[in-house]
């Protein structure tokens, strides 16, 4: 797959309006989990890295929502019929397509203001902290 962006601004300029806010969102609820990841475009979305590491990415592709992809990059192998053991997820925002990758529907953006809003950043930033914590 040829590579369409070079940049997170050229991306987000493709965005239609109502994705872009979806895309902001997550990229915003990446930056408060750890401040340290770094941002560059790989596999043509907004991908994270933390120590060299890709971790999570955000899948903004076709018409379904907008998702945030965590993973372990390409180093380990992948089985698609192993359970998960990861236990971060105590709300079950995940769904696993692998032992090792799972992906978050990006949260509501119109009513960020509502104190359950609140709650559910907060869940999603603990269960992205927790899945950069483990191995």
């Amino acid at each position: 797959m040829a590579d369409r962006y070079r940049t997170v601004d050229e991306f987000l300029a493709a965005q239609q309006p109502a994705r872009r806010a979806q895309v902001d969102a997550l990229r915003a609820l990446v930056r408060e989990a750890e401040p340290r990841l770094v941002e560059i475009v790989k596999w043509n979305s907004p991908d994270y890295t933390l120590d060299g590491v890709d971790r999570l990415t955000i899948n903004a592709a076709g018409r379904g929502p907008v998702r945030l992809i965590l993973h372990f990059g390409t180093a380990r192998a992948e089985d698609r019929g192993a359970e998960p053991s990861f236990a971060g997820d105590p709300e079950g925002l995940l769904t696993w397509h692998s032992n090792i990758r799972a992906s978050l529907v990006a949260p509501e953006v119109e009513s960020a203001s509502q104190p359950e809003d609140a709650a559910a950043r907060a869940r999603v930033v603990a269960v992205i902290r927790a899945w950069l914590a483990a191995e």
